[in-house]
């Protein structure tokens, strides 16, 4: 299987994501496995730190017809910051279309100044073909055919993006090189799981796990199907042998629905970090058929990804190409079984449901970084050029928050304009602060930060690391790092029945001359118990991460610390990236 983008990018070059070697993570409810992943920030020695936070907010605010009101002034406007007022320092009206004024008359000798160019916007367009269906991508393609020729502004930049990854155009003014990528799109929807007798869907699969060991209408219909004249697996009474054939069936649909988001948020996560890069306005449209997002693994990378997003100041706008499709049928993959009476009327409950939660996840990325969200309607050509507008006039406001603690949480954000009535108000959820290590490093940090910027070898405890130069989906090269810790390095402590450790993985890459370009700190946190605590001590554990920087050569720092023990390992190594 070719290699997909798990990992989640951020900021401006990289983050990492930890795995299990050999096996999945525990679930997040057993607070066995805990990461923190986050840029790694060197510090100077000889710097003097001066810290000034200013927390900047686009705000759009629209009457009840949905038209943008202009002409608000600061007073207008009040902002809290977890619930608490904050004093607006800052205020700033943009309209998208100035007024252009009269020129005034002017002598040869003193020529009139020019006015100032109109900023570019960054447009990224997300095409989730793996997740459309060939009617859903042809009807989202027309769609962005349509917007790109009659309502992409000549100051635009575009770009468009594929899930596949089998369509990359970096952003470009050119309309005609746009839609040349658009024509590209074609359906890459993989064929799925629960295809075949009985049929499963994702959402039933994931009731049928959540009540594993305990009745559950959803098993009940599974069985119904199975044993049905059409299907025939499974005979009479549900014996032990066919629940379990319906409860691994049930477990692979669930895995690959899982593959399937997780393919389409790490490959987000790529243009979301490239975006990032870009000066000035930056909006990205997703569209896509939806996934299922119900699982605690699938709802931490969403998670992450609006994260990432709000880091960037980057709204994700999505679309639901499925419009007003009908429900979830399942004999669009295979016959339906024919049932009847109360089984028969929970499927059609079930079915609803199915499509329902698919676009779950991308209301919340769009929710979340304060986007907008087309859904239940056909008009894909008026829906794109909804989502993508530039508003006619919508403020920025900002303010030093008056309290702000270095723990790095998310500070959730609400504005509001009193005097308005029957508006509403689109703006962004909230704001990071930040971390202690970026606020002013401690002892342990300034020790950890003398190897990650050092180029001496440490070898107290054993590590292997890998690289590979590849291609991002953006386009971009690109170096893949794998930081392998066995699990004879890490010296648990026992207590209160768990086994704890605390790894501290970063990664640093410099310039030939030594100059530090990009970093992440991986903190793992574990508090294992007995059979975890078997499987890791035996296989260790994986970290994996991107850096994207021009073709060139570099220096690898890897830099690994284990807490309990308190052993470090540290390497440097000239890597390629082509």
């Amino acid at each position: 299987m070719r290699f997909k983008h798990f990992l989640l990018l951020a900021i401006v070059c990289l983050t990492a994501v930890p795995f299990l070697h050999g096996q999945s993570a525990p679930p997040a409810e057993e607070e066995e496995f805990k990461v923190i992943s986050q840029p790694y920030v060197p510090q100077d020695s000889n710097a003097i730190r001066v810290q000034s936070t200013m927390v900047e907010v686009s705000v759009v605010v629209r009457d009840g017809k949905g038209n943008p009101i202009s002409g608000l002034k600061r007073e207008d406007f009040e902002i809290d910051d977890q619930g608490k007022p904050q004093r607006i320092s800052f205020f700033n009206e943009e309209v998208a279309h100035p007024p252009v004024k009269p020129m005034p008359q002017t002598t040869a000798e003193a020529p009139p100044a020019p006015p100032p160019p109109v900023p570019p916007r960054y447009l990224g367009m997300y095409f989730d073909d793996e997740n459309m269906s060939t009617g859903e991508l042809v009807y989202a393609r027309k769609a962005a055919e349509t917007f790109v020729r009659n309502t992409m502004a000549e100051t635009d930049r575009a770009a468009i993006f594929t899930s596949s990854e089998t369509v990359t155009q970096q952003f470009t003014s050119n309309k005609q090189q746009v839609l040349d990528a658009i024509a590209k799109l074609i359906s890459h929807q993989r064929i799925r799981a629960f295809s075949g007798c009985p049929e499963i869907g994702p959402y039933q699969a994931y009731q049928i796990g959540q009540m594993f060991d305990t009745h559950s209408d959803a098993l009940d219909l599974a069985f119904a199907e199975a044993k049905s004249p059409q299907c025939h697996v499974c005979d009479g009474e549900p014996d032990p042998e066919c629940i379990r054939f319906i409860q691994t069936k049930a477990a692979t649909v669930l895995s690959q629905s899982e593959d399937n988001a997780q393919d389409s948020l790490g490959v987000l996560g790529d243009v979301i970090r490239y975006m990032g890069k870009m000066p000035g306005h930056r909006m990205l449209i997703m569209a896509s058929g939806g996934f299922f997002g119900q699982s605690t693994k699938v709802q931490h990378n969403v998670d992450k990804m609006i994260d990432a997003a709000i880091h960037a100041g980057i709204i994700v706008n999505t679309m639901d190409a499925k419009g007003l499709a009908a429900d979830y049928d399942p004999s669009q993959i295979g016959q339906e079984v024919a049932l009847g009476g109360a089984l028969q009327g929970y499927r059609d409950i079930l079915n609803s449901d199915e499509r329902d939660v698919t676009t779950d996840s991308i209301s919340a990325i769009a929710y979340g970084t304060g986007g907008k969200f087309f859904h239940n309607n056909n008009d894909m050509v008026g829906g794109i050029k909804q989502i993508a507008e530039m508003p006619e006039s919508s403020y920025v406001l900002g303010f030093s928050p008056e309290v702000t603690k270095d723990n790095g949480v998310f500070h959730n954000l609400k504005v509001k304009v009193p005097q308005q009535h029957d508006v509403s108000i689109n703006a962004r959820p909230g704001y990071f602060a930040p971390s202690k290590e970026q606020a002013v490093p401690g002892v342990k940090f300034q020790k950890l930060n003398k190897q990650v910027m050092g180029s001496d070898t440490l070898s107290e405890i054993s590590t292997d690391v890998t690289t590979t130069s590849g291609t991002l989906a953006t386009g971009e090269p690109a170096l893949r790092v794998t930081v392998h810790v066995p699990g004879r390095s890490m010296q648990f402590k026992k207590e209160n029945k768990r086994h704890i450790e605390r790894l501290i993985i970063v990664s640093a890459l410099f310039d030939m001359k030594d100059q530090y370009l990009a970093g992440n700190e991986v903190v793992m946190d574990m508090k294992l118990k007995d059979a975890t605590h078997t499987n890791i001590a035996r296989d260790g554990v994986d970290s994996k991460s991107t850096f994207q920087a021009p073709a060139g050569t570099y220096r690898l720092r890897q830099v690994v610390q284990e807490v309990v023990g308190g052993k470090t390992s540290a390497i440097s190594r000239t890597v390629e990236i082509r």
